[in-house]
């Protein structure tokens, strides 16, 4: 009987080690989740007072430091706050800090009442119909092209004889020569083809600051204006001059390549969007799949999703790093530095004669300066920095989000802000612009999680909210520029760019200041680090890359409006669960609270808390 009672705490004692080591192998955030709830064990530890101390600036953030959590330890603590007389409103922010695994969500009950704790539903699985039902929001391309370009050597047979033997080859393979009304045939995929004719070239080259280049526009004959109207709206020869105009023409600092390339090209080595391989990054066997250094850029016009219908949304363009390589590498690739771009929501009007300024053919402009951000962020960092393993999807989507909005002003589009790009006040109020209003209903989901399937809308509003942030506190263009090179491919690339901006925070740090900044952006005096808003957004928020100017306007997260939510969704109860990774919890510890007041909180090791008192 004793063998079976030593045996049977032995087991209890060793499960959470064994399922913990379970899900580090691969399984899912509720195993992961079970483990640490197995762990149950906290650490009563004392932590001081704190004293509301700015009754006359009206808000307060005070950050909680427990030096046991940084120990590895889940703390068990009573927090004492005194509001100094004044009357207010107390909140709490909750970081897991942990970029790869999530935790558990907090405990914790006032001297007032005991909170209500309790499983909270997923709005997000829940409000999903009320998601699809209402949006027609603009996608940047696909999950499956994102992994292609993040990873493009894991889907290559590199042991098949045949492909080594022809990529040791050193075959002469000039890109092709582009001329009007030349038609070609394209690859969309492994299976599809279309049939499509040039429409553009530029003659004489155009010169820019990383070399002469040539822009080729081709667009799917069953687009062109003079076929059967199939659809309301064809793309015409005055469409495709606009996108010329705002793409790349001569002249400098008027164009999407001019500022794009001013953040993100390598001006030591005079290379932007494709360079030679001869010295990057890349294994010797990599180097010999890749087309050679090439200075044409391609956009082809087709309808992405077949039967297209304008006004419904969807993929509006994308950028596919298979025609980066050789065609005997990549059997559908069309050997091309190139992009792919929506023809029917290029062509659509919002009623009446088309204009650039419409809807939709804003939304490609503003979409091709993000796509453009992917073709430069695969061959500066993938090729040539981080050794072919590209950075992870929420990184290279962050860095493209805040491209759009570095550049609205520059392009005359309405960036992902929502807010006219002639204004740089934090606008009016409701505003329904998917991006932030999406963002305050979904404020509590992972930064480093690429959500799938129709979530994929809450992981683009998640990311380009934290960008925005990063841009308002870290040095704008500067900072991203950063970002990009490095060799990291994670969150250590923003730190590295942190670091270079002269910050000493990590990326868990970061995390929980712009938690606080997100219950502050109505506020236009808050401390650096904590920005979205500010009085002066055109002295606040301006940076410079290579001397150049960005200026980006302030945020006001109140502003935005999501179905029913006005605001940042700030919660009334503790959720249990499964926290995820790199995520925050806003939690309403009291309305028109005064006096002392007490919680006592029971916290992992790796949840950080912060109060802001409002």
């Amino acid at each position: 009987m004793n063998q079976f009672r030593y045996l049977a705490l032995l087991l209890l004692l060793t499960l959470p080690l064994l399922l913990v080591r379970c899900t580090s192998e691969g399984g899912d955030d509720k195993l992961q989740a079970l483990a640490l709830a197995a762990a149950n064990i906290y650490e009563k530890v004392a932590v001081a007072p704190a004293t509301y101390s700015n009754p006359a600036v009206g808000y307060e953030a005070i950050p909680v430091t427990i030096p046991e959590q940084d120990l590895g330890k889940n703390v068990s603590f009573q927090y004492t706050l005194d509001l100094n007389g004044a009357t207010r409103d107390v909140f709490f922010t909750f970081t897991n800090i942990d970029a790869s695994s999530s935790t558990w969500y907090p405990s914790l009950d006032s001297s007032l009442s005991v909170m209500n704790q309790t499983a909270v539903p997923d709005t997000f699985e829940t409000d999903r119909t009320t998601l699809l039902n209402t949006d027609d929001a603009a996608l940047r391309g696909t999950p499956e092209i994102s992994e292609f370009n993040r990873s493009p050597w894991e889907f290559l047979n590199q042991v098949n004889p045949v492909n080594m033997l022809l990529n040791s080859i050193d075959f002469p393979e000039p890109m092709p020569s582009d001329y009007k009304d030349a038609q070609s045939s394209f690859k969309i995929s492994a299976f599809t083809s279309i049939n499509a004719t040039c429409r553009y070239v530029s003659n004489p080259a155009v010169s820019t600051a990383f070399g002469s280049k040539t822009l080729s526009i081709w667009v799917a004959d069953d687009q062109w204006t003079t076929q059967p109207a199939l659809y309301p709206n064809k793309v015409t020869q005055d469409m495709v001059d606009v996108l010329v105009s705002k793409f790349l023409i001569a002249g400098l600092d008027n164009d999407i390549y001019d500022w794009v390339t001013n953040i993100y090209g390598d001006v030591s080595k005079n290379t932007a969007e494709w360079g030679p391989v001869s010295g990057s990054s890349l294994s010797p066997s990599a180097k010999t799949m890749m087309i050679p250094e090439s200075n044409q850029i391609t956009i082809l016009l087709f309808d992405i999703d077949p039967p297209g219908v304008p006004g419904d949304g969807g993929v509006v363009g994308y950028f596919w790093a298979k025609d980066n390589f050789k065609s005997s590498a990549i059997s559908y690739s069309n050997e091309r530095v190139m992009f792919y771009m929506d023809s029917i929501m290029f062509a659509h009007s919002d009623g009446g004669a088309w204009d650039i300024t419409d809807k939709w053919p804003s939304t490609v402009i503003s979409i091709l300066s993000h796509e453009f951000q992917h073709m430069i962020h695969f061959y500066q960092k993938t090729v040539m920095r981080s050794y072919g393993q590209g950075s992870e999807t929420w990184l290279d989507e962050m860095c493209a989000l805040a491209t759009e909005d570095l550049v609205a002003d520059k392009v005359h589009v309405d960036g992902p802000r929502g807010v006219s790009y002639l204004d740089y006040s934090d606008g009016d109020s409701p505003n329904t612009t998917d991006r932030l209003s999406r963002y305050n209903f979904y404020n509590n989901y992972s930064v480093t999680k690429w959500y799938s399937g129709d979530d994929v809308f809450a992981s683009y509003s998640i990311n380009y909210a934290f960008g925005a942030y990063l841009m308002r506190n870290f040095g704008g263009a500067q900072f991203f520029h950063d970002v990009m090179h490095n060799e990291f491919t994670d969150q250590a690339a923003i730190e590295d760019a942190l670091n270079k901006a002269g910050y000493t925070l990590s990326f868990g740090e970061v995390l929980q200041q712009w938690a606080v900044a997100n219950l502050l952006s109505d506020k236009t005096t808050t401390a650096a680090g904590y920005k979205y808003n500010d009085s002066t957004p055109l002295v606040t928020f301006a940076s410079t890359v290579n001397t150049k100017p960005y200026t980006i306007g302030a945020i006001n997260l109140d502003n935005y409006l999501y179905v029913t939510q006005n605001g940042p969704y700030i919660r009334d109860t503790m959720k249990t669960g499964s926290m995820p990774q790199a995520s925050n919890y806003y939690y309403r510890a009291g309305t028109g609270l005064t006096g002392e007041q007490t919680w006592n909180i029971k916290l992992k090791s790796r949840v950080r808390m912060n109060v802001v008192v409002k």
